[in-house]
This record gives C-alpha cells, sequence and structure tokens, in this order.
C-alpha cells in the first residue's frame, strides 16, 4: 500500500532557498523524497526517535511516518557542506 507524502512548509521554504543556487540537487532530493510514498523506510534511512531521517546527495531530510494515516510528512531539510 502507498502513503501519501506531505510536504509541510518550513521544508518547502528551505527547499526553495537552497533552489537558487542548486536546482539539479533540489530536484533529485524531491525524487528521492517522493520515492518514500512506496517505501517510507528505505535503506538509506535511519530512525531516531519518533522522526525518521533520509540522505538525498547533500540534504538531509526529517519526516515522520504515520501507519495510521499511511502518510510520510515531511518536515526538515539541511544541506551538508
Amino acid at each position: 500500500m502507498s502513503y501519501e507524502v506531505i510536504y509541510e512548509l518550513p521544508f518547502l521554504d528551505l527547499a526553495a532557498g537552497f533552489m537558487k543556487d542548486d536546482s539539479s540537487g533540489v530536484t533529485a532530493l524531491f525524487d528521492t523524497v517522493d520515492q518514500l510514498a512506496d517505501d517510507p523506510r528505505p535503506g538509506t534511512s535511519f530512525i531516531r526517535g519518533e522522526y525518521a531521517r533520509l540522505r538525498a546527495g547533500r540534504y538531509r531530510v526529517k519526516y515522520q511516518i504515520d501507519e495510521e494515516a499511511k502518510t510520510v510528512k515531511v518536515q526538515d531539510l539541511a544541506r551538508l557542506p
């Protein structure tokens, strides 16, 4: 069963800021995060408390999985140097 990926505003704001100087990286980031709909716990992610973290290229994404609602809430984004 597929999950719904929900992009929260703080994540989108950060992604928009990074898009200015790394559009191809941000496009690849969204491609990777969209795949969480089919597999919210890929081998490249890890769970820390109630959050999951995923590394996608030079970006790190924080998200929550809700099994009951079948949603993945993408909440935060950081870019590694």
